[in-house]
């Protein structure tokens, strides 16, 4: 586990870093994304302990787990249907793709949406 983080939660139980990182992904908009990477960072935590949490998500409809890619932009694991079901999500909701790779005007740094920096 990461050191550091703006809400260092390495340490807590994994319900508590579960309801933390649910939180962070319901703040994605629809047509956006965000990464593992940059919920790892301000949480303290490694992105695959995020990427676990997000795999067991019970709550498709409320925590929208689709809109979590890698560091890359490229698509990873989905319980619901693979990468290809997550892609079609995705569409639908306005995302845009280079390839496989989500396009990086998709892109949103949560660490701008908490208004953390500039």
């Amino acid at each position: 586990m990461q050191a550091g983080g703006f809400l260092p939660l390495g340490r807590l139980p994994r319900s508590v870093a579960q309801e933390a990182v649910y939180a962070l992904v319901s703040l994605v908009p629809p047509g956006k994304v965000t990464t593992y990477s940059d919920i790892a960072e301000l949480l303290g935590l490694n992105p695959r302990i995020v990427a676990s949490i997000l795999a067991s998500n019970e709550r498709l409809i409320v925590v929208p787990c689709h809109r979590v890619v890698g560091k890359d932009g490229k698509l990873k694991g989905y319980a619901l249907g693979g990468p290809r079901f997550k892609r079609r999500l995705l569409e639908i909701e306005g995302v845009k793709f280079d390839g496989d790779r989500v396009s990086k005007e998709c892109m949103i740094d949560l660490r701008v949406l908490l208004g953390l920096v500039k």
